[in-house]
């Protein structure tokens, strides 16, 4: 399923925290109700990103794995 989304983060060329840095970055810009779309092919990625939503006024509307690598849909409440 694909959703919606307000900005594109595309880190799969990055190595971890480098993406979680950078999607906690894009998402203290966004305003309330916005959704960042993050894209990693890191798996060492998703714990981290999982820990930053856990921590922070962030919702995980999504998170699945498909042709594009490790991707996250993170509202930002």
């Amino acid at each position: 399923m694909s959703h919606h989304y307000d900005v594109l983060l595309d880190v799969r060329h990055e190595d971890s925290p480098i993406p979680t840095i950078r999607a906690k970055e894009v998402l203290d810009g966004l305003a309330s109700g916005q959704i960042l779309k993050v894209i990693t092919s890191k798996e060492s990625t998703v714990r981290n990103i999982r820990t930053l939503i856990a921590n922070n006024p962030f919702d995980l509307v999504e998170h699945n794995k498909d042709h594009e690598g490790f991707v996250f849909f993170i509202k930002k409440l």
